[in-house]
């Protein structure tokens, strides 16, 4: 016999009649329209993921003593980012900026970058606020690495940021604490000053002050002549008398004050109460504008003026100046934001507050975070983002100098800008720039 193929039964089950016909018409139109569905809710989907925000993941003191510098921090990024100049730009993604308050503790800020990393699909972790929490989260950082973790533009001149083992983790905008110090150091010993004190807040930031403050005498062949510390939580209300008792004894020329604005404002204001009359130097972390107001405050209750003989040093250059696009667009993006948007504990001050030097930090950590953004492949792939921060390379980003990503220490700029004070305002010591060498 052959194969034996039954045809009549074969064709028995594929004959068709008229209600067969239509039931099969029925069945083929259902089918096409449940791929076509599936078909438009892939494209969807695609579409959704093409348009959908990055996300920066932000942790800062948005209550305790670091609440105003957080607010104006998050402001001045949040004008940029929302700023319709970017808004507008082709191609690029909105970038949404998720804010969390960890209380300028360590311990709240690990657990809001974690979250960022893993629950929220952070792009990048941004302008984490302060050296006690950051340098606790550099170990989360390194925990995280092969899911391409990394932090951009930290608020803080911690050395540990700029140095192995936890520089590849991290990109710095701002000028170090050393620097900083070194030109605060320069500026007192240009003066005549030998007998150089500090007052420093009692934990990795104070000794990061400290260490920079040794090493600029050091060079300057100048001993470190009294040293007193406060605690992290300290505020403006708190008694600095016994510190200011301890420094008197070296009957110090200059005095370096190492701490955010409310311990800042109650050292000078007890300082000058005991009879201390050096000049005083203070880092930027004490937010300049934000330390003046609270020196007005106390001031003026207690008839005296605390503005004199301060020096501050600044990281940014000054927001006011008009000759710098960035500071122009800083302003304007400020005058566009207004109050949407607020920051955790909502706003402070008036979106009528013409702006800060602490604000203009994160309006430029904010517009270089851009510049990497669009220089990013991959736009949801963390693993690109050393790619893209490799070619910020001499970029112009609107403050008179280019700036560059790719250095030993992942530092954009290396400038320090002294600033004194004069009826509540923020004065350049001088038209030039003050530059102090980066350190390994």
């Amino acid at each position: 016999m052959g194969l034996g193929f039954h045809t009549s039964k074969i064709s028995c089950v594929g004959r068709l009649d008229a209600k067969g016909m239509g039931r099969m018409a029925d069945r083929l139109r259902k089918a096409a329209g449940v791929m076509l569905a599936l078909v438009l809710a892939l494209f969807g989907v695609a579409e959704a993921q093409d348009h959908s925000p990055v996300v920066l993941g932000m942790t800062a003191g948005f209550s305790g003593p670091t609440r105003s510098m957080a607010v104006e921090l998050y402001r001045g990024a949040l004008a940029c980012l929302e700023s319709r100049s970017v808004l507008s730009a082709p191609g690029l993604r909105k970038v949404v900026l998720q804010a969390a308050d960890d209380g300028y503790e360590p311990g709240p800020a690990i657990e809001n970058t974690v979250r960022f990393l893993t629950r929220d699909k952070a792009l990048a972790l941004f302008s984490q606020l302060g050296t006690p929490t950051v340098s606790r989260v550099l170990p989360v950082l390194r925990a995280y690495a092969d899911q391409g973790a990394r932090l951009f533009f930290p608020v803080t001149g911690l050395e540990a940021s700029r140095t192995a083992p936890y520089v590849r983790y991290v990109y710095n905008l701002r000028a170090s604490y050393r620097q900083e110090i070194d030109a605060l150091v320069g500026a007192f010993v240009a003066r005549g000053a030998t007998r150089v004190a500090i007052c420093h807040q009692a934990d990795a930031f104070g000794r990061s002050g400290w260490d920079g403050a040794r090493r600029a005498l050091s060079r300057r062949n100048l001993p470190l002549c009294g040293e007193a510390t406060f605690a992290r939580i300290a505020t403006v209300a708190d008694d600095m008398a016994a510190q200011a008792k301890v420094l008197s004894a070296c009957n110090p020329q200059a005095i370096l004050l190492v701490g955010p604005a409310p311990a800042c404002a109650a050292a000078i204001r007890d300082f000058r109460q005991a009879g201390l009359d050096a000049a005083i130097g203070v880092v930027s972390f004490a937010g300049g504008e934000l330390l003046l107001r609270q020196l007005a405050a106390e001031g003026a209750r207690l008839g005296v003026d605390l503005e004199h003989d301060v020096l501050f040093s600044q990281v940014v250059p000054d927001w006011r100046d008009d000759t710098l696009p960035a500071a122009h667009d800083y302003r304007q993006a400020l005058a566009d934001l207004g109050d949407r948007q607020p920051p955790p504990g909502g706003w402070d001050t008036p979106a009528s507050q013409a702006g800060s030097s602490v604000g203009f930090e994160g309006y430029l950590n904010a517009r270089l975070f851009l510049a990497v953004l669009d220089a990013m492949a991959d736009p949801d792939d963390r693993q690109g983002l050393d790619a893209a921060a490799a070619a910020i390379d001499q970029i112009d980003i609107g403050i008179g100098r280019p700036v560059t990503l790719t250095g030993p220490n992942h530092q954009a700029l290396d400038m320090v800008y002294l600033n004194t004070a004069k009826d509540g305002r923020l004065v350049p010591l001088t038209a030039s720039l003050a530059v102090a060498e980066t350190e390994d």
